[in-house]
């Protein structure tokens, strides 16, 4: 039997009111209702539910946010329960939106620029808690789960601080092995449980909690592992083979605010042309998100090294470009065509991209990292030895050896098959958390 509340018309300045106003009720009617911050995907739910949208436009501020959201979803429903996913950004009202807008900009102008991103180091925490966000999506998340009276699975600190301040009973996922001091925002409280990456992040959590001085109880504190989608996890259960005399597979990736653009330019792209010009050794995937000039970038490479462009199916081709305008079509091209392929994946250590290339049985390349969090990850992937970090001064000679039959490597993909079950199950512990854990009464 569906559950039914009153049916409040949604506040009169939100935005895709319809949509909204059932995803409220779906919300409400999943036994895992989860939320998160990560992009707005509004034209689909606009097409969706017949509704118009105040402001066209699209922004993105992490995929991980959104691919860790989509796989709780995956494993909720393999798991046989009903769910329902949502972002609040998309039903940010009109009068908010430039602010979205603007959160997105400074974000992408951190990501491309060295200087910025080193002003961002130092005022991480502020920033944060400044940008116009923060205020925007607190209407949205509240009207969204009014009448929920489940515990609400959250991959976002603003969302899980939002639910827990309104007396909500929250799952908060602590999405890296890294504790930001805006999770421990809403404590000291009994209605918030924070699922971890690790034992580490979870000694780390109370370091942070004595460092605020601030009460939490070791209860509240559980060791899941990362969210990592049960599709990708599932290709990790064969070793992935590189055959000698093969093309090597290398996926290279950006990340949600497009980070690292100078570094795969020049100290990537630039030193592997030589390579693609004169012999088959490998073959790229080259992932541009939602980033035109990343799209761009990657075809005028092509061009200019004269190596055909192959459709995404097209496993033989030189190199292949993934560009979509919406956050959802492109974690979903991710799965179906980069993650079973690649042998190798270069990306920052982000939380979305290194879990998943490690969980489906991929070696890793790390990029420079973009903050703490990152260092972090780039760390216990190459303690596992599944990750190194990439070597700028040997750009041409890593991608143009034979390394169908690198010893190093090939250890690496054994490695990455034999990740501990933690890191394969995050997903699916994350429900069980949701569905098992006793919050106290109230």
């Amino acid at each position: 039997m569906k559950m039914q509340d009153s049916h409040q018309p949604p506040p009169k300045e939100l935005d895709l009111k319809h949509a909204l106003h059932h995803e409220r009720h779906l919300l409400q009617e999943a036994s895992v209702p989860i939320l998160t911050i990560s992009a707005t995907y509004r034209k689909e739910l606009a097409d969706k539910y017949r509704g118009a949208v105040h402001a066209t436009s699209e922004v993105v501020f992490s995929r991980a946010h959104y691919s860790m959201a989509e796989a709780v979803r995956q494993a909720a429903m393999e798991m046989g329960r009903t769910t329902q996913m949502s972002d609040p950004t998309n039903f940010v009202s009109q009068k908010e939106w430039t602010g979205v807008e603007f959160t997105e900009t400074v974000g992408k102008l951190m990501a491309r620029y060295r200087l910025l991103k080193w002003l961002k180091d130092r005022v991480d925490t502020i920033v944060r808690d400044k940008l116009p966000i923060h205020k925007a999506v607190a209407g949205p998340i509240k009207f969204l789960t009014e009448e929920i009276n489940r515990p609400i699975i959250s991959l976002h600190y603003e969302v899980g601080n939002v639910l827990a301040k309104a007396g909500k009973h929250v799952i908060q996922v602590v999405t890296d092995p890294h504790v930001r001091p805006q999770y421990l925002d809403c404590l000291p409280c009994g209605n918030i449980v924070y699922a971890l990456f690790d034992e580490e992040t979870k000694a780390a959590f109370l370091i942070e909690a004595r460092r605020q001085n601030k009460a939490v109880k070791d209860s509240q504190l559980v060791v899941t592992g990362p969210p990592v989608d049960p599709r990708i996890c599932r290709l990790g259960r064969t070793v992935k083979k590189m055959e000698k005399g093969q093309p090597l597979n290398i996926a290279i990736c950006t990340g949600g605010l497009g980070t690292n653009l100078d570094e795969i330019k020049k100290e990537l792209l630039d030193r592997a042309a030589l390579v693609l010009r004169t012999s088959d050794k490998i073959r790229l995937f080259l992932y541009a998100g939602t980033h035109r000039d990343f799209r761009n970038f990657f075809e005028d490479f092509a061009r200019e090294i004269n190596v055909r462009v192959g459709n995404l199916d097209d496993e033989t081709a030189g190199i292949r470009i993934l560009y979509e305008d919406s956050i959802v079509d492109a974690n979903n091209n991710l799965i179906k065509y980069m993650f079973p392929w690649a042998h190798g994946v270069v990306t920052k250590p982000s939380g979305d991209m290194a879990y998943e290339a490690a969980a489906a049985g991929c070696f890793l390349l790390f990029l420079e990292p973009w903050g703490v969090w990152e260092e972090n990850i780039q760390k216990r992937f190459i303690e596992r030895q599944i990750g190194f970090k990439l070597d700028p001064n040997r750009g041409s000679r890593d991608l143009s050896e034979d390394l169908s039959q690198n010893p190093i490597l090939i250890k690496a993909l054994e490695n990455a098959h034999n990740l501990p079950k933690l890191f394969r199950e995050g997903a699916k512990n994350i429900v069980k958390l949701q569905h098992e854990y006793r919050f106290p009464s109230k």
